[in-house]
């Protein structure tokens, strides 16, 4: 006996019908299983011959044994910059004025302010007592330095203002080269406040160099 057709209809319904629910949990169960999974970390990209080449020329020339070596410090700009290391290690092929490194070349290591403003104090700092030292390990240093102001630098500046006579870069020895940053002050009215009486000082737990030139990777070099 041939089922009525109302009641094939009927069945015929339920069946897409179940169709349907069963999609829809699959597709419900795909999205779940994607959204748990953690994505993977991207593949570090391998560095170029050319790239690779750049790297071991930078590298051959910033650990030359006979370069003059400044160790050198600057002031974060903002929050987000306190979280990077600014010290580095500035080498130099042959002996320079202070003024020609504070001219251009130091602003490879200094923040570039949106704006083109920006005005840096910059010090040196020495430290007043020899390093101790222990076998092969980093020297310790003393917490007494000396701090002398030595000139001011401004990002729409071309040239520095010495606070003192010119003097070459070696002199720094195993001090620090260390910039201030004064944010948008007008650099000349900096430079105008300036009062040579307490433009050298001693301090105790300033900045000093604290570095042990072996102990220094390329990564932290910069060659001036």
């Amino acid at each position: 006996m041939t089922p009525p057709d109302w009641f094939l209809q009927l069945l015929g319904g339920a069946a897409i019908l179940v169709l349907i629910v069963l999609l829809v949990l699959v597709l419900r169960g795909l999205r779940t299983a994607q959204k748990n999974q953690h994505p993977s970390e991207p593949p570090p990209v391998p560095r170029t011959d050319e790239a690779q080449a750049r790297w071991q020329t930078h590298v051959q020339r910033v650990m030359r044994p006979d370069a003059i070596q400044v160790a050198f410090d600057r002031e974060s700009v903002s929050m987000g910059d306190d979280t990077h290391d600014h010290w580095r290690l500035l080498v130099f092929e042959q002996d320079m004025p202070l003024s020609a490194l504070l001219e251009r070349r130091i602003h490879s290591v200094l923040a570039s302010i949106h704006g083109g403003q920006a005005t840096w104090l910059f010090q040196v700092h020495q430290p007043l007592e020899a390093p101790i030292h222990h076998g092969q390990s980093v020297p310790a240093w003393s917490d007494r330095v000396r701090v002398t102001d030595v000139a001011v630098v401004a990002q729409q500046w071309t040239r520095p203002h010495l606070f003192c006579p010119d003097f070459p870069v070696s002199q720094i020895g195993q001090g620090l080269l260390y910039a201030r940053y004064l944010a948008q002050r007008d650099p000349d009215e900096v430079v105008a406040a300036y009062r040579a009486e307490s433009g050298v000082r001693e301090v105790v737990g300033g900045r000093s160099s604290r570095f042990s030139p072996g102990s220094v990777p390329p990564e932290r070099r910069v060659m001036v």
